[in-house]
């Protein structure tokens, strides 16, 4: 058994989906850091022709005489020459508060997803055990009615024997009865032949396996699972993945509260920025003719500072902060019945097994008594053959109890999975997955 619940663990392919759960949540708290060390850092940087300059010179003379010489300088398409282009922009968030307020938010994250795949591993491995009782019961049905229809086969030939012989001791009724009790009983054996085959594709897929042909066991036959621990204990070590999942959550509520509140504040980040251009153009200046000191392209800028910026949609901001809060506050309410009330279904799964062992113990004594009457005419039979035809009353009654005995065998380890998983403890209780001593 502890082999089906390993496997289960490791390769029940809805498992493996949960899993990415969990990556996503760890990424997005490795993620974090990354998003806040310089959010904003770019660099543009551009290259294209630049267009030429010509300045053109007018001279007027006043009504004074004076001259006066107007430059004016304009692009000329010819000659064109390269030009570079470069802009450097960085920001710098300062919110220490928020960045501290998110991590917590996203390791509490990373709980709640843990908790959550526990509580799916805990629910698949119940699952999968489910299908292993389910199979192993109906291999025990399988084999008691295969050998019941033998039997049957058998009183129906020495019945129809003496109807031929035209024995006294047998009616065509007797064979009539014993005809129609053979369709229960056929009818009792495809229902566990249907329910042995739909367990073993339900167990095959639990275990990742590719076909129901895959499966292979080693306990076929349904046994009673071992006693569980008595409620106290169960009580005592109650492990409930949901609370681990509503105390992770709480934490969670109470950072991003933290965060939507310190949103009020301004973002306040250092800042830098740094331009700088160049083009390469001759004649700019017939005047002067060093390009590289006189071109009007040419250009180196920068500043560097504190900066802040405040949302001014303040109610918007307040609004996000109380739905955090109450969203924080229905948690905690939640908390103050969530044990509670787990630990209450819990105890009512455990009064539902303790019923069933008293079901167990009625069965096996009317089973026994079964057995006892059919032995007892089967012994009457083997001394006087006439009365094969008593059989069939002891032999049905054995064969109804016989089935009542292992539906509650079956039915209590169902209880008994439902009390662990309802405690938590599924994973951990030596019954289901051994123990590592030697």
């Amino acid at each position: 058994m502890s082999d089906i619940v390993r496997l289960t663990l490791e390769h029940q392919p809805q498992l493996a989906e949960d899993s990415l759960n969990l990556v996503k949540a760890q990424q997005q708290l490795d993620l974090l850091p990354r998003k806040v060390i310089l959010p904003e850092f770019n660099v543009s940087v551009g290259f294209g022709p630049a267009p030429g300059f010509r300045d053109d010179y007018t001279i007027d003379t006043t009504i004074h005489g004076n001259v006066v010489k107007t430059d004016t300088t304009r692009y000329a398409w010819w000659p064109l020459g390269p030009a570079f282009g470069t802009d450097i922009t960085v920001a710098q968030p300062l919110n220490v508060g928020r960045l501290r307020a998110g991590m917590r938010a996203a390791r509490a994250g990373v709980r709640v997803a843990s908790a959550d795949l526990d509580a799916n591993r805990q629910t698949q491995v119940k699952t999968a055990l489910e299908y292993l009782f389910g199979l192993q019961y109906a291999n025990r049905m399988v084999g008691i009615l295969q050998g019941a229809d033998v039997r049957v086969d058998s009183l129906d030939s020495a019945m129809q024997k003496k109807l031929d012989d035209d024995d006294d001791d047998v009616s065509q009724t007797d064979l009539f009865q014993l005809r129609m009790g053979r369709f229960e009983l056929e009818k009792d054996l495809q229902e566990a032949i249907l329910g042995r085959a739909r367990a073993r594709e339900g167990l095959a897929f639990a275990l990742g396996l590719p076909n129901a042909d895959s499966l292979h066991l080693q306990d076929s036959l349904l046994e009673p699972l071992p006693e569980l621990p008595p409620l106290d204990t169960l009580s005592t070590d109650f492990a409930h993945p949901d609370l681990v999942k509503l105390k992770a959550g709480l934490d969670a509520k109470q950072a991003l509260l933290d965060v939507e509140r310190a949103n009020l504040g301004p973002d306040i980040y250092l800042f830098g920025k740094f331009s700088y251009t160049k083009s390469w153009v001759e004649n700019r200046n017939q005047a002067n003719p060093d390009v590289l000191i006189t071109d009007p392209l040419n250009n180196v800028s920068g500043m560097i500072g504190l900066g802040f910026t405040w949302h001014l949609n303040f109610w918007n901001q307040l609004g996000n902060v109380h739905s955090a809060e109450l969203e924080l506050q229905t948690l905690r309410r939640k908390q103050a019945y969530a044990r509670k009330g787990l630990e209450a279904q819990m105890k009512d799964s455990w009064l539902g097994y303790r019923t069933l062992r008293d079901r167990i113990a009625s069965a096996q004594k009317a089973r026994d008594a079964a057995e006892s009457w059919l032995h007892v005419v089967a012994q009457q039979a083997d001394i006087d053959p006439s009365k094969s035809k008593d059989l069939v009353a002891p032999y049905k009654s054995w064969l109804d109890f016989q089935g009542k005995y292992w539906e509650a065998v079956y039915q209590r380890n169902l209880a008994a999975l439902n009390v662990l998983l309802g405690s938590g403890l599924i994973l951990q209780w030596p019954g289901l997955v051994g123990t590592s001593e030697p």
